[in-house]
């Protein structure tokens, strides 16, 4: 019964060190999440890409999701019109415009991949913010509320001990 109560006084450092374990995860989370970004976001101004006239969004220099898609996209339409619609693996070996539409779908994997990139970063920075709000909704909330529960077992307990048992005595036989 002491082991009991001694593990029952305790008991309330686990949601504290959960917290600490969870914010310490979610700032990690956060700091990866936006190197990432930003190595995705630095290989893509070292290419050193302009968004053409006709792209959704015109004249802009690549360096982030909405830019990148909007550069694969004006591509896929710029090859998808050379080659009359065909993609690279409708295309004759011996059609001239297989090389080209093969390069077309290069780049357009690499700046879909550079999209997909960002977020997944995104995604990553977010869950590592949500970690840290658990985290500090354990410390907070948790942590209180595991201790009051088991000041109040041991209390109950302590009660017990200390009152004495009533007995009851049987009624007296009334003449």
């Amino acid at each position: 019964m002491r082991i009991l109560s001694l593990a029952r006084h305790w008991f309330w450092l686990a949601p504290v060190i959960f917290g600490l374990v969870f914010i310490a995860g979610g700032i990690y989370m956060m700091q990866q999440g936006r190197d990432a970004h930003d190595e995705v976001e630095d290989a893509l101004i070292a290419e050193n890409i302009v968004t053409p006239e006709d792209a959704s969004i015109p004249n802009v220099r690549v360096d982030d999701a909405d830019s990148a898609k909007a550069q694969a996209d004006i591509i896929e339409t710029h090859y998808l019109e050379l080659t009359e619609g065909k993609t690279y693996s409708e295309l004759d070996r011996e059609d001239p415009n297989r090389e080209t539409a093969f390069r077309a779908a290069s780049l357009r994997t690499s700046l879909n991949m550079a999209v997909m990139g960002f977020k997944v970063a995104d995604l990553v920075v977010g869950l590592g913010a949500f970690m840290i709000v658990m985290g500090v909704m354990n410390i907070l909330f948790l942590a209180p509320a595991v201790y009051y529960a088991a000041e109040i077992a041991n209390e109950r307990d302590s009660a017990r001990t200390r009152a004495p048992e009533v007995v009851a005595k049987p009624a007296a036989p009334q003449a």
